[in-house]
């Protein structure tokens, strides 16, 4: 019942078709050693080749029992570096970063499905059938298991410093000898500074602006800023960013929406996001976005998913761009929200591309 009311419908969110026995075998034979007949739940494929593992348990089981088992599979076959332990709620994400081909013994991704974060979309949309690129699913483990370390050591640092940070700290500033009773008179002093520098970090959102690039709407805000000057003038006060749906947004959505109904396709799973960097319609789910809308920025654009060979075919008079790395294939230059009507061809090769995959 797990496979059947929750891990199915999983695997069909990312894109992959459960009934094609050539792209989603259940059962796959993985044999290991003197273990002969041993079947993983389900083995992905991408070109004939095998590209991921998932070992289902049931949604009542707790998963750290079977990595084991799990782990059998993926080393009995290097082709397949990612694989996938769930009961149905839980999924959990292992690759071979510690020795090649063979499984790790922790994740380095783990996500509920009953709550869970933007930020853990982000990761899961690498696992798509569109996106999957094992290289670069290899890197982002690497990151995350890095940045997990680094939080965890950079926690225990600021909540019980060390004697040789105290010492860095306070040396350029202390002109007597830096003995252990001058570190000791140091140490709620260094504590306090660290709890009142990172509450101004974050209240001015430095944190924010240093991770850039982490996420789809971060890379594209960078890039915006990067091409159009977008800084604010000396001495002006540099404002927070809200997310604010305007009128031109929203009437971007109703010309897309009004579009796609006059030539008959089917609007009823047509939704729109707003962020803070661009307002995005997409049809049944986030994944299966048509188009991304930036009019902030004095080069107001919009991005799409067709390369620039065929978006300039589609979209003659318009500038066509190559879109940002990972936002996209293509960013079309407009002037207003009236320029979708001219863009119709486009907007509906789009809405059918997705459509398909979806």
């Amino acid at each position: 019942m797990t496979k059947q009311a929750l891990i199915i419908p999983f695997l069909q969110v990312l894109g992959y078709d459960v009934f094609n026995p050539l792209e989603v075998k259940p059962e796959y034979i993985a044999d290991f050693g003197k273990k002969k007949a041993e079947k993983v739940d389900y083995a992905i494929f991408k070109n004939d080749i095998p590209i991921m593992f998932i070992e289902a348990k049931a949604i009542s089981e707790e998963l750290g029992n079977h990595c084991a088992q799990l782990e059998r599979y993926f080393n009995a076959t290097p082709e397949v570096r990612v694989a996938i332990l769930t009961n149905g709620i839980e999924y959990k994400f292992f690759t071979d970063l510690d020795k090649d081909n063979i499984m790790d013994e922790n994740p380095f991704f783990r996500i509920d499905i009953t709550n869970f974060s933007d930020p853990d979309i982000d990761i899961l949309v690498q696992f798509t059938r569109e996106r999957f690129d094992t290289d670069l699913i290899i890197k982002t483990a690497e990151e995350l298991i890095y940045t997990s370390n680094l939080n965890t050591k950079l926690r225990e640092l600021f909540k019980n410093p060390p004697d040789d940070f105290i010492r860095y700290l306070i040396k350029d500033f202390s002109d007597t000898r830096i003995t252990t009773n001058v570190i000791d008179r140091f140490r709620p002093i260094v504590k306090k500074s660290i709890s009142i520098a990172i509450v101004e970090l974050v209240s001015e959102g430095l944190f924010q602006r240093e991770e850039k690039g982490t996420t789809e709407d971060s890379i594209v805000e960078e890039q915006v800023k990067e091409e159009t000057g977008d800084t604010p003038e000396h001495g002006e006060e540099v404002k927070k960013k809200s997310i604010i749906t305007t009128e031109e947004e929203l009437r971007c959505y109703e010309i897309i929406r009004t579009l796609l109904t006059d030539t008959g396709r089917d609007v009823s799973e047509l939704r729109c996001k707003d962020t803070t960097v661009y307002f995005g319609i997409y049809n049944k789910n986030i994944f299966g976005w048509i188009v991304r809308i930036n009019l902030d920025s004095s080069n107001k654009h919009i991005l799409i998913k067709l390369p620039v060979e065929k978006a300039e075919s589609l979209a003659p008079g318009f500038k066509v761009e190559q879109a940002p790395k990972g936002q996209g294939e293509s960013r079309i230059l407009i002037e207003s929200p009236d320029d979708l009507v001219q863009l119709k061809d486009l907007i509906l090769e789009c809405f059918d591309s997705v459509s398909q995959n979806n």
